[in-house]
């Protein structure tokens, strides 16, 4: 019976100092609140008559700028992923078929693959056109006088880079054929 009854005593203890720590901070918070416009003179006076005056504690208007500052936000952290770059073997590349002719305005390709990005540079590196592999396998593309004879300027051969999603971008070198 005593071990219960000391039980109890302990428990209607912690609930009241409970109640008294509860009431205090309510206490501290409304001071705060009224004080906030007229000085630190009143937050200190409420926080010291709190405390019972000797100890030293921070002023109510210093504990409600702490708990402000640590206020979860509701931001999300965004994390970008990028995508894992493969090298496309070399027998699956994008060639050129049979050969081209000086200002020829056919250009014949091979092994092509759907949404492929291709870039037609010619040998000084000038771009003279861009476009998208509409489907897999063999295709041509036709090319008006002016962009072949730009095709054409400056060498023996033009290069053409290929940029497929998920792959390494990658230049071939295709020969002019007289």
């Amino acid at each position: 019976m005593k071990k219960v009854f000391g039980y109890v005593a302990g428990l209607v203890a912690a609930l009241s100092f409970a109640g008294v720590v509860a009431t205090t901070a309510n206490a501290d918070g409304n001071s705060a609140d009224a004080a906030s416009g007229s000085g630190s003179d009143s937050a200190t006076m409420t926080s010291g008559a709190d405390n019972g005056g000797g100890s030293t504690a921070p002023s109510s208007a210093t504990s409600s700028s702490i708990s402000s500052s640590t206020k979860w936000t509701s931001r999300r952290r965004v994390v970008r992923r990028h995508p894992v770059v493969y090298r496309l073997r070399a027998d699956r590349e994008m060639r050129g078929r049979l050969h081209y002719d000086r200002d020829g305005r056919t250009i014949l390709f091979q092994k092509g693959m759907k949404g492929a990005r291709v870039t037609l540079r010619n040998r000084r590196g000038a771009v003279v056109d861009r476009f998208t592999v509409k489907k897999n396998g063999r295709f041509d593309v036709r090319l008006s006088r002016k962009e072949a004879l730009k095709l054409d300027h400056g060498g023996k051969y033009f290069t053409f880079t290929v940029r497929d999603h998920g792959y390494k971008p990658y230049t071939i070198r295709y020969d002019i054929k007289k």
